[in-house]
């Protein structure tokens, strides 16, 4: 299979004829080499000729993650010894998964990001630094070192490493972009300010952000998005991606979307009973990738909600955009009659001035409703700061949780508590959960 970045220009009824011809070689190819749709197939009654084009994509049952918890190698497409790469979730949301890649997987997931940083302004002259890691089954890692060796660009690949050795090689190095979480780039201009230095004089010029979102549901940036882009400048661009899917998706300059790539995957949004939703509502999405050779997958629920818009974007491309990443379906909280997700109280803390780290925590109290303790790590007397965080949580979120002010290490032990390698800043101890 070829990529092409043109693809994203065509007219949306050529995209479409694209995407229908895609999905099915991609459903014909599960068919014939996955054990575990051959099964599921087989038990529905379905066959490849079912399947015609994207209209009638909901044919094809959905699938989970916990599909894959239950049988991971079921899903493997290939024989064993044409995997090229292993790779793994984080498994904060359950059993780690794991996805094996083909060498032709690998060339596709370049491709993938080689586009993405096009997206984001990258060119053969840049010199990113990576700021996540390469290694412990880290796909992103490994997707955005190739992708921009793909791009012509050159790289440091640093990994995960104290502020201070990144600081130092920045300065050595100077860098025009970078690779990184929100909290490191919030970590790192608060670093060189304590030296009494503008985090613009670091000469960055284009920030390439994953994991959590910079933005609102309306693209304005959100507190966290503020937080840096006061430090470096507008220069941000806000990614997602998905493991099992091997896909991502990044902002343009107009930031008013993740872009997909409609040649790597079809894209929907589905509401809780698993019905498609219209552009603008927001529900989980749902991906089928295109192309994959080693596990590949058709419509599998990523647990993440967002909403899709359809209509061009004012760059030019025709390809349809995602909006940011509101929360995670499962973390859905209903809290004194307001419904919210853990990022609406996030973004509240990140408005005050001394948070060091948190965790937010949910169970189900004796009433059988949801509750909420916020633990926030915090340097000095807490009260006058409990008041503040309770007013700014009110005013964010429309909620006031529990609040307990704690020394930073002792959310830091909760943050990592059983080995994570990815800090939980949301712990769902709930007996029921909703979606």
């Amino acid at each position: 299979m070829k990529y092409s970045d043109f693809i994203e220009g065509l007219p949306v009824e050529e995209i479409k004829r694209i995407q229908d011809r895609l999905l099915e070689e991609a459903v014909t190819y599960a068919w014939k080499h996955s054990p575990y749709y051959m099964r599921v197939f087989r038990e529905r009654g379905i066959t490849p000729s079912d399947i015609r084009g994207v209209d009638n994509i909901s044919i094809l049952p959905l699938t989970q993650k916990e599909n894959i918890q239950e049988d991971n190698w079921a899903f493997l497409s290939v024989p064993r010894e044409e995997i090229a790469e292993i790779v793994s979730t984080t498994g904060t949301t359950g059993d780690p998964t794991f996805v094996a890649l083909t060498a032709g997987d690998l060339e596709r997931l370049a491709c993938n990001e080689e586009r993405s940083f096009g997206y984001a302004c990258a060119v053969p002259e840049d010199l990113f630094h990576i700021s996540v890691t390469c290694d412990n089954l880290f796909i992103a890692g490994i997707a955005y070192y190739r992708g921009l060796i793909k791009l012509g660009a050159s790289v440091v690949r640093i990994g995960p490493q104290n502020i201070i050795r990144h600081l130092d090689l920045i300065r050595k190095l100077r860098p025009t972009g970078i690779v990184a979480v929100p909290s490191f780039m919030v970590q790192l201009a608060r670093r060189v300010s304590s030296n009494g230095v503008s985090a613009a004089e670091l000469g960055i010029r284009k920030i390439v952000l994953i994991g959590d979102s910079i933005r609102d549901e309306d693209f304005r940036t959100n507190a966290l998005g503020t937080l840096i882009e006061n430090a470096f400048g507008n220069v941000c661009f806000s990614t997602y991606g998905i493991t099992e899917a091997q896909q991502s998706f990044c902002e343009c300059s107009i930031r008013q979307g993740l872009h997909s790539h409609p040649d790597f995957a079809f894209a929907e949004i589905i509401d809780e009973e698993g019905f498609p939703l219209p552009d603008g509502e927001m529900g989980e999405l749902v991906l089928t990738p295109f192309g994959i050779e080693g596990m590949p997958l058709l419509r599998y629920r990523t647990g993440d909600m967002t909403f899709k818009i359809s209509g061009p974007c004012a760059c030019g491309r025709n390809s349809v955009r995602l909006g940011p990443i509101l929360g995670r379906r499962n973390q859905k909280l209903k809290f004194k009659g307001v419904t919210l997700y853990p990022k609406n109280i996030e973004n509240a803390l990140l408005c005050v001035k001394g948070v060091i780290n948190y965790q937010i925590e949910a169970f189900t109290g004796d009433d059988e409703t949801d509750n909420i303790i916020l633990r926030v790590g915090y340097h000095g007397n807490g009260e006058d700061f409990r008041a503040e965080l309770c007013e700014m949580i009110k005013a964010k979120a429309r909620v006031t949780p529990k609040v307990e002010v704690e020394h930073p290490e002792q959310v830091d032990k909760r943050l990592y508590e059983g080995g994570s390698r990815k800090a939980m800043t949301f712990m769902d101890r709930r007996v029921k959960r909703y979606g």
